[in-house]
């Protein structure tokens, strides 16, 4: 963080092929890491810190969910036969930008 910043908070992405996460800290208290602790998969036996990297878009090609809630919808979907024009994205990796605006 550069000096002198404003910022109330440090954030991080990893954006991975497989699996995503997060993690993140107030200015006040840059040791209390926060991280997703929440995600779960299926019938929430499997909790994760990390999601898989998976889009599922809607039949008009609009964003519908992310992650394992991503994953088990289309499953879902495909089980009653209802996934048709569902598109579901899995192991990608977005190409990231050569200059980023930190600032937001």
């Amino acid at each position: 963080m550069a000096s002198g910043s404003q910022s109330l908070i440090v954030a991080a992405f990893d954006f991975g092929t497989t699996y995503s996460g997060y993690a993140f800290s107030f200015k006040d208290s840059p040791d209390n890491v926060i991280t997703n602790k929440s995600w779960t998969a299926g019938s929430g036996k499997l909790i994760s810190h990390k999601t898989p990297t998976s889009v599922l878009l809607n039949e008009d090609g609009e964003f519908d969910s992310f992650g394992f809630d991503a994953e088990d919808k289309y499953s879902s979907l495909a089980e009653d036969g209802k996934h048709h024009g569902w598109r579901l994205f899995r192991r990608f990796k977005m190409v990231l930008q050569n200059q980023v605006n930190r600032h937001i």
